[in-house]
């Protein structure tokens, strides 16, 4: 599949239409840090129902694609997927010029690469999700086509 339209829309959004349909996947298993603290890619997983979650040294990782291999062979159609980030208030010039340079358009998708304290917004299969980037995480959301990828570097601080 190829992203057929990538646009940015003012308030930093970035939208991807893809020719494919959009079904939800199975729910999330509740994947946590080695401390009982979920990291960040753990929390995005839970937030939009991916269960298929790796935990190494308490950090998370996943890889997902919007729709099995029937969905994109048999029905087409479209999905799309946005990212944004936003600050977390009270917030500087400064805070707000760093989230706005956190997620960018790359290889016909997009990569958010995430530090926090932030909010990253990500909309998937239909729906909108917020997740804290807490201070002290650094996380790579990355979006190609129909698939996602997060993987956690940095836990938050104190979390491990």
């Amino acid at each position: 599949m190829t992203v057929s339209e990538c646009v940015r829309p003012a308030k930093g959004v970035m939208i991807f239409a893809l020719l494919a349909a959009s079904l939800p996947l199975a729910g999330h298993d509740g994947s946590q840090a080695s401390d009982g603290h979920p990291s960040f890619c753990a929390r995005l997983a839970a937030n939009i129902g991916i269960d298929d979650v790796e935990v190494r040294d308490g950090k998370a990782s996943w890889k997902a694609n919007a729709l099995n291999l029937g969905q994109r062979v048999l029905f087409g159609g479209t999905a799309t997927t946005s990212v944004d980030v936003a600050v977390v208030e009270p917030a500087t010039v400064d805070d707000y010029r760093r989230a706005s340079d956190m997620c960018a358009a790359q290889d016909g998708g997009a990569v958010c690469r995430l530090t926090g304290p932030v909010t990253f917004e990500f909309g998937w299969k239909g729906s909108k999700s917020e997740t804290a980037v807490m201070a002290g995480e650094i996380s790579t959301v990355t979006v190609q086509s129909t698939k996602a990828m997060c993987e956690d570097q940095t836990l938050a601080v104190g979390a491990v």
